[in-house]
This record gives structure tokens, C-alpha cells and sequence, in this order.
């Protein structure tokens, strides 16, 4: 039933054979059946470069992943969640930490978003069970929160023995995952920082910031210990720092191979499949690297070649809408002539590559909430217009997801910044990163067309 699905996410036939019964038993309890298979084949051919061996070996370790985390509790003695904000080093660090059959890790929700969600278009179950068990719409929660809380209050997957959750983006995470342990009685372990910069203070370090991040991450690892029974050691998390950079800089190299050729050679849809293993803790980092360094690879040929997915000469966008559970909002705006060169946050802006003073472990971590977009509004609009000079583009659609407390306040200032001070016309598209039930690429469509058509004018009038 399923044979030609995982081919297509880079499964060889001797494993699909030896992986057959784990891959009935998930798929039983995750309710997939044969029209779920050919809509998720028929998607997957639509909205990605499927025929590049990279694309497919991405899909490969997001699809393991679904089945690992299907199965965890009766594979495993203990189970650790995080999600996304949570950097992926504290987690990484942990999991290496232990052992790979003692204990299972997972972001359980962007698991389900990238699976389920961007290729099965099945999310709705876990939704409307995440907002009946706590998180209730119309209050502005995380989307992202009610698919994970709904999946395991459905049974879909398992309720962990702790969850690792960083609160300095918003108080979604914090939130959730308290309603997790009042109720479900799971243990929590929070990073938390102060995120209360002054407008003029990026991009300088705040110290007491840092160490404030720092002691937190210290009490997080020791929660760890405690919960799980195992303890941290230094290996981890030298592997942890050799293999985030690694990972990280040639991710960086891709992104601005495709952000500055001309034609754009594959869809940004492709790219979210690495983008979020940069925050989920996978054991495959062989299998993750090796996927990196073959799409490399094959995008470098493309450019060679001069294969794109939009016309040569296209106006170039930068765009804010990383929509993780859908791939037809991406590639509508595509298919519109518009060439996506950089979507936030993909792009290492320079600050983040900056040399800093701290060495200890847990202070290292406490530097991250410092350095990118969660150090304040002012450093939101300062990355944003980062983006848009490194990639020279020739306008910017900007994403306002109205569940998301963290991005929604910079928005229109983010606009106004850009208009004025690079002259360049900003599109701003209301919607919802974890939840397209409300809105649909169809009804987006006429905007971002009128759009497309606007950048060509200005685009040719100043090439006279």
C-alpha cells in the first residue's frame, strides 16, 4: 500500500521489507489509509523537488521519525519531548548522552507538521483534540502546541517521562506544557531568559541575560539527571558543537546558493525539511549530513545547468511565510513568478556568527536568546532587513500569523522599516504557521499575483 510513498522518501526496498511491521503498526494508530497514501504521493510530486535524491533523503529521516515516535513507549524505558523554539544543542547534548535504546527524543509536534501535516494534510484530528483538551481556539495559542497535546491525548503517541521546553520566545511553550504537567502529570524542565532588552540595545551581549539563560539551562540538565537517570558528560556535547556547526554552515552555504542564483533552482519547500532538523534530535546525524551534502550537491549542478522553478530574471522576495504544514502556500507564491531568494529563518545573519566571551556549557546555551530573533522587537526588524539587503531583493512578503505572540507585534514596523529605508514594497499575508484551516493558498492567490505583477513593473521600468 504503502511501498511507493516511502520510496519517494528515500526508503530502499530491503528496508521497506524489514521495516514493514513497525511501518503497519504506526500507521494503524496514526490512522492512515489508502487515500491518505496517494494524497500524501500526490503532494509530495506537486510541492517538492522529489526527484533529487537529497529532497528524498530528508523526507526519509521525517518519516522514521513518525514511526520512531509512534512506537517510543514500547520501544524505550523513558521518553524526553521537547519542540520547537528549543534550541537543538541542550537537547542534543542530553540525547547523546544516553542510550539510543534506553531512551527516545523527539519535538513530537513539528514530527507530526512534517509528516502528517505538510504530506498527509491530516492535522485537523489533532487540532480540534488540542483545543478540546485545554487549548481552546480564539485565544490566540499555538497551533503547533494543540497538534502535540492533541496527539497524545488521542493515544497517538505517547505522554513522555519529561518534556524540555524554552520559554524566551513567548509564553506559548511555558504555557502548554504547564497545562501538560498540572494535568497529565508530566514533569516539565523550562529555559527560560529575560527577554526585556531596551529599543537601541541590539546587537550588543546583555551579560546578565546570558547568565541568567545559563543557570536556567543548569537547572534543566539537572532536572534531566534526576527524571531520566542519566548523566551529561562531556563527549555529548562536544559531538553536539562539532555536529550543530557542521550542519549548520553548510546549510548556510545552501541557502545562499539558491538565494543568489538566477533562476531559482528548487523550491523553498524543499529547504524546510533540513531547516527543521536544526531543532530536532535526531540520532541519524550521519543520515542528516549525508542528505545535506547530496542536495549541495545536486543544487550546485542545477545552477550549473541553469534549471530553475521560476523563469530567469523573476523578481526576487524575501519571505517570511515558513509554513511548515503546508507546502502549497510556498509554492503558490512560486508559481505566482515570484523567486523566494530567502525566508526567514533560514539565513545566519552575521550576528549570529559573532565571536562571544562565554565557554562554560550552560552559559553557551544562555547565548543563543541573545544573538537571533528572540533578543527583542528591535533585533526582528534589524534581521528582516538583513535578509533583504544580503539577498538584494525586490520586495518582501511578510507573514503576520496571528496565533503567534512572539512575531506578531514586529510585523507592520517591519513594513514601514523596509519601505522606507530600502524602498522596496512589502505584501503582508495574515495566516497561521501551524494551522491552515482558516486560509488556503486559493484564497491568498489574487493578492500575491497582484504583487508579482506590481515587482515586474518596477523591475522593468528600472531596467530602462
Amino acid at each position: 500500500m504503502y511501498t511507493e510513498l516511502l520510496k519517494l522518501c528515500g526508503f530502499e526496498p530491503d528496508e521497506i521489507k524489514r521495516e514493514r511491521p513497525r511501518i503497519d503498526k504506526a500507521f494503524k494508530v496514526l490512522g492512515i489509509n489508502k487515500e491518505d497514501i496517494q494524497r500524501g504521493e500526490n503532494r509530495l510530486k506537486q510541492n517538492l523537488d522529489i526527484e533529487l535524491l537529497g529532497v528524498r533523503k530528508f523526507l526519509g529521516i521525517w518519516m522514521r521519525e513518525l514511526v520512531n515516535l509512534v512506537l517510543a513507549r514500547e520501544e524505550h524505558r523513558k521518553i524526553v519531548y521537547s519542540d520547537f523554539p528549543m534550541e537543538l544543542r541542550p537537547l542534543m547534548s542530553m540525547m547523546l548522552s544516553t542510550d539510543a535504546k534506553d531512551v527516545y527524543f523527539a519535538t513530537p509536534g513539528q514530527i507530526i507538521n512534517m509528516t502528517m501535516g505538510q504530506i498527509f494534510d491530516k492535522l485537523t484530528p489533532f487540532l480540534v483534540a488540542g483545543e478540546e483538551s485545554g487549548l481552546p481556539p480564539g485565544a490566540a495559542h499555538c497551533a503547533l502546541y494543540q497538534t502535540r497535546l492533541g496527539a497524545m491525548v488521542k493515544g497517538v503517541i505517547p505522554f513522555p517521562d519529561l518534556s524540555v521546553i524554552a520559554s524566551y520566545h513567548c509564553d506559548q511553550p511555558a504555557e502548554a506544557e504547564q497545562l501538560l504537567h498540572e494535568v497529565y502529570g508530566v514533569p516539565v524542565a523550562y529555559l527560560d531568559s529575560c527577554p526585556d532588552p531596551n529599543w537601541g540595545d541590539w546587537p550588543k551581549f546583555n551579560d546578565y541575560r546570558v547568565r541568567y539563560c545559563g543557570s536556567q539551562a543548569r537547572k534543566l540538565f539537572q532536572m534531566f539527571e534526576e527524571v531520566i537517570g542519566v548523566k551529561m558528560n562531556e563527549e555529548a556535547k562536544r559531538t553536539t558543537n562539532k555536529a550543530n556547526a557542521i550542519f549548520r554552515l553548510k546549510f548556510q552555504q545552501l541557502v545562499e546558493l539558491i538565494g543568489h542564483a538566477d533562476p531559482q533552482p528548487i523550491s523553498q519547500v524543499s529547504l524546510t525539511h533540513a531547516f527543521f532538523l536544526n531543532s530536532m534530535p535526531t540520532r541519524d546525524i550521519a543520515g542528516k549530513q549525508e542528505a545535506l551534502e547530496i542536495l549541495c550537491g545536486e543544487v550546485e549542478e542545477r545552477v550549473n545547468q541553469g534549471k530553475g522553478v521560476v523563469e530567469k530574471g523573476a523578481p526576487g522576495v524575501f519571505c517570511t511565510a515558513t509554513i511548515s504544514v503546508d507546502p502549497t502556500i510556498t509554492r503558490m507564491i512560486e508559481q505566482s513568478g515570484l523567486a523566494i531568494r530567502i525566508q526567514i529563518p533560514f539565513w545566519l545573519s552575521p550576528w549570529v556568527m559573532a565571536r562571544h566571551p562565554y565557554r562554560e556549557w550552560a552559559d553557551m546555551i544562555g547565548v543563543g536568546p541573545c544573538l537571533d530573533i528572540p533578543h527583542s522587537g528591535e533585533a526582528h526588524v534589524a534581521i528582516n532587513m538583513a535578509n533583504c539587503k544580503a539577498f538584494n531583493v525586490d520586495g518582501a512578503i511578510d507573514f503576520y500569523p496571528y496565533s503567534c505572540r512572539e512575531w506578531v507585534p514586529t510585523v507592520m514596523i517591519t513594513k514601514r522599516t523596509i519601505e522606507k529605508e530600502l524602498g522596496i514594497p512589502v505584501l503582508v499575508l495574515e495566516g497561521d504557521c501551524y494551522d491552515t484551516r482558516n486560509y488556503s493558498a486559493g484564497q491568498l492567490r489574487t493578492r500575491v499575483e497582484t504583487f508579482a505583477e506590481l515587482l515586474r513593473a518596477a523591475k522593468a521600468a528600472k531596467a530602462e
